[in-house]
C-alpha cells in the first residue's frame, strides 16, 4: 500500500466520517497510487464497547458511597445489560427492538465516554510544554502500562499497519483535542515500523505549524507537516518517495529532523474544481454515532465572507484565491457520485459558510437526473432566507437542516465582529425556515468582546421568543484562535493578549475543550469569569425554555420507568424528603419528593403520582421518555428511612 491515511482520536466528528480522509483518498487514488483510510476515533469508539471493561465499571452499583461513582456505575451496567443490540446497531445499523435507534446510540455514546473518563488520551492542555512532556513520556510507556483506552488504540494503530504495509503514513489533525493523540500515534508508528515516513497535517497543523515544529515530540518523530490542503502535497510527496520527483517539487510541506524544520515549500497549484469526488472506499460508512446513516461533502474551500474576525477558517479566505468554490455541474456530480457509490442519500454539505444560492443549482441539477436526496447545510442567516419561496424551494429539495452560528442580535456587535448579517432579519429567517420545515441548530457563542448585560439580555430573549423553532448544538465563549483577524489586529477589537503561553479553551463548556487559543481581555469589558457565568445562565433558560412540549404534558397517575432507569440507594439521596432516577440513556438524573410521588419497592417498579403535582412530574417524566405511562393503580407509598 502506497499510502496509509488516518484520522485520530478524540473528537465528537463521530456522526458520520471526517471529510478529510476520503478527500485525500480519491485524489491519491485517482492519481495511481493505492492508499487505506483508517478512522481511528471511531474505531475506538467500537473497541471502548467491551463487555469486560463495562463489567469492571459495574461492580460499584452496590458498593458506591458517593452518587458521581455510583451514576458512573448504572452508565456501565446499562451498557452490560444491552451490548449486544448497542453494538449491532452502532456497527451494522442492525434493529434496536428494546432501546430504538436514538437510545442505543445514545447509551454507546455515554458507555464510551465513560471508558474515556481517566484515559491519557482525554486529557485537556494547558500549554504545549505539558503537551509535548507527556506524548514523549506516553509513548515510551510499556503497552500494558497504559491505560484501556490508549492501549485499546495502540492495538487499533498496530492492526491498520499490519493491514495496509503501507509505504508513507498521512494523519489528519482537525481538531485541537485530536494533537496529542496524534503525536502519540506518530511515535508509535517510529517504533511499529521504523523507517516508514510520517506527515501530519489538517486544520490544527495549518494554524500551528511553527508550535508543533519546536517540540521534541513532533521533530524526532515526524517527517513532514504539511501547511496547506493536502491533496497535491501527497501526490508529490508519494511521487518523491518513489524516486520519480525530487523533494523541492512537494508542495506546502515543511520538512522535520531532530535539528529543526524547513520553511514551507511552494504553495499547491491543485484547485479546488479539479480535486473531484470524495472517496469513501474502505471506511466503515454505517458504523458510526448516528441513528441514521450520513456521509457529508464540500462545495468550497474557505468561506465567501470571511471576514467574522474570530474564524481562524474563514479569514484564510481573505489571501487572494483563498476562496474556492465549485461549479453546480461539478457539485451535483459529487452528490450523484457519493450515493450511486454507497448507496447513501444523506449528505451534509459542511462548508463553513454554504453559498446557498449555488447550492440550490447543484440541487435541481440532482433532481433532474432522477436522484432524491436529503441534505444539511451550514450557513449564516443569508438575507436569500428572508424569500419564503426560496426556503420552501430548498425543503422540496431535500434540505432538512441547517447549523447556524448565533453571535446575538445586537447590530453593533454583530458590525464589529464583521459578521455580514442584519440582526432585524432574524425573525423573518427563523419564521420563514419553520414554515418550510428546515430545522436550525444553533451554536450559542457568548463572551462577544464589550457586549453589555442588557445587549446578552436581549439576545438570549430573543432566543426564549423563539425557542421552539431551533435546537442547540453548543454554547462556547469566543476564543481568539491562531491566524484569525482578532488575534492579528486586537486592539482594532478593543482586546489585549496574554503574553504567556497557557492556552485559553472552552474546557467548562465544550468537549476536552473545544476551541483553543490565546488568553485575551476586552478593555473596558467583562472579565472570563463574568462571561462564563453569564452564558452559563443563558444556557439555563434556554434549557428551561425548550425543555416542556408544545402542548401541556399529560397528568398520569402511574409510570412505569424504563428498563436502564435507576433509583439510587438512599444513603446517596439528597437530605430531604427526595429519591433520585438516574436515565443513563439521557444522561439525566431526577430527584422526585416523596410526598408528590410514592415508588414501588420491586426493582423497576411504579412511580405514582400522590398529590396534583406527582401527577404533573410523572407527565414531565414521560415527556423527557424516562417511562411509559400506565393505568395500574398506586402502590402503597415507600416509607422514608
Amino acid at each position: 500500500m502506497d499510502l496509509l491515511l488516518l484520522f485520530p482520536p478524540l473528537t465528537e466528528a463521530t456522526l458520520f466520517p471526517y471529510l478529510s480522509l476520503p478527500y485525500l483518498a480519491g485524489h491519491v487514488r485517482r492519481s495511481g497510487r493505492s492508499a487505506h483510510q483508517v478512522d481511528l476515533s471511531i474505531a475506538l469508539v467500537h473497541r471502548l464497547l467491551d463487555g469486560p471493561a463495562l463489567a469492571r465499571e459495574a461492580r460499584a452499583l452496590d458498593t458506591a458511597r458517593e452518587l458521581p461513582s455510583w451514576y458512573r456505575a448504572v452508565v456501565a451496567d446499562a451498557a452490560l445489560r444491552h451490548l449486544g443490540e448497542v453494538r449491532d446497531f452502532v456497527l451494522t445499523k442492525a434493529p434496536a427492538p428494546r432501546l430504538g435507534p436514538v437510545r442505543a446510540v445514545r447509551l454507546a455514546r455515554q458507555a464510551a465516554q465513560l471508558m474515556l473518563r481517566d484515559s491519557a488520551l482525554a486529557c485537556v492542555w494547558d500549554d504545549f510544554e505539558s503537551l509535548d512532556r507527556a506524548v514523549l513520556r506516553l509513548s515510551e510507556s510499556p503497552a500494558g502500562s497504559l491505560d484501556f483506552a490508549t492501549r485499546s488504540l495502540r492495538g487499533l494503530l498496530g492492526e491498520a499497519l499490519d493491514e495496509a504495509a503501507p509505504r508513507a503514513v498521512g494523519i489528519s489533525v482537525a481538531f485541537f483535542s485530536q494533537v496529542a493523540p496524534a503525536l502519540l500515534v506518530a511515535r508509535w508508528i517510529r517504533k511499529l515500523r521504523p523507517g516508514t515516513p510520517v506527515c501530519l497535517g489538517g486544520q490544527q497543523v495549518m494554524l500551528r505549524h511553527d508550535e508543533l515544529a519546536a517540540m521534541a515530540s513532533v521533530r524526532t518523530a515526524v517527517d513532514a507537516l504539511c501547511v496547506t490542503a493536502g491533496e497535491e502535497p501527497l501526490e508529490r510527496w508519494l511521487a518523491h518517495l518513489a524516486g520519480e520527483a525530487p523533494r523541492d517539487d512537494v508542495p506546502g510541506m515543511r520538512w522535520l529532523s531532530p535539528e529543526g524544520a524547513t520553511a514551507p515549500g511552494r504553495p499547491p497549484t491543485l484547485r479546488f474544481k479539479d480535486v473531484g469526488a470524495p472517496d469513501y472506499g474502505g471506511l466503515e460508512v454505517r458504523s458510526y454515532l448516528n441513528d441514521t446513516v450520513v456521509l457529508s461533502m464540500v462545495s468550497c474551500v474557505g468561506c465567501f465572507w470571511g471576514r467574522c474576525v474570530f474564524c481562524s477558517y474563514g479569514n484564510r479566505s481573505l489571501e487572494r484565491g483563498g476562496y474556492q468554490q465549485a461549479s453546480p455541474r461539478q457539485l451535483a456530480d459529487t452528490v450523484r457520485q457519493i450515493v450511486e457509490s454507497t448507496g447513501i442519500d444523506f449528505v451534509t454539505v459542511v462548508d463553513e459558510n454554504t453559498n446557498l444560492l449555488l447550492l440550490a443549482r447543484a440541487m435541481r441539477l440532482v433532481r433532474e437526473s432522477g436522484l432524491r436526496v436529503r441534505f444539511n447545510t451550514r450557513n449564516r442567516l443569508e438575507p436569500v432566507l428572508l424569500d419564503p419561496a426560496f426556503c420552501q424551494e430548498l425543503a422540496e429539495l431535500g434540505c432538512e437542516g441547517m447549523a447556524v452560528g448565533y453571535e446575538g442580535v445586537t447590530q453593533r456587535l454583530l458590525d464589529r465582529l464583521d459578521k455580514g448579517v442584519r440582526a432585524a432579519d432574524f425573525q423573518v429567517i427563523l419564521d420563514n425556515l419553520a414554515a418550510a420545515d428546515i430545522r436550525v441548530n444553533l451554536s450559542v457563542m457568548g463572551g462577544l468582546l464589550d457586549e453589555t448585560e442588557e445587549e446578552a439580555e436581549e439576545s438570549l430573549r430573543f432566543l426564549e421568543r423563539n425557542r421552539e423553532k431551533f435546537a442547540v448544538d453548543a454554547f462556547e465563549l469566543m476564543v481568539v484562535e491562531p491566524g484569525t483577524r482578532l488575534l492579528a489586529e486586537p486592539g482594532s477589537f478593543g482586546v489585549a493578549l496574554d503574553g504567556s503561553a497557557a492556552f485559553a479553551d472552552n474546557r467548562e463548556l465544550n468537549y476536552l475543550g473545544g476551541r483553543v487559543g490565546r488568553r485575551h481581555t476586552v478593555v473596558g469589558g467583562p472579565g472570563r469569569p463574568a462571561m462564563l457565568r453569564r452564558l452559563q445562565h443563558g444556557m439555563r433558560r434556554i434549557s428551561a425554555a425548550g425543555a416542556g412540549p408544545a402542548e401541556a404534558p399529560a397528568r398520569p397517575a402511574a409510570l412505569r420507568p424504563h428498563p436502564w432507569i435507576r433509583c439510587a440507594p438512599p444513603g446517596l439521596a439528597p437530605r430531604g424528603g427526595s429519591f433520585l432516577l438516574a436515565d443513563p440513556v439521557r444522561d439525566q438524573v431526577y430527584a422526585l419528593p416523596k410526598d408528590h410521588v410514592a415508588r414501588s419497592a420491586a426493582p423497576g417498579g411504579l412511580l405514582a403520582a400522590t398529590s396534583a403535582r406527582g401527577r404533573s412530574l410523572l407527565g414531565k417524566l414521560a415527556a423527557a421518555d424516562a417511562g411509559v405511562l400506565c393505568d395500574e393503580p398506586p402502590p402503597a407509598p415507600r416509607p422514608s428511612r
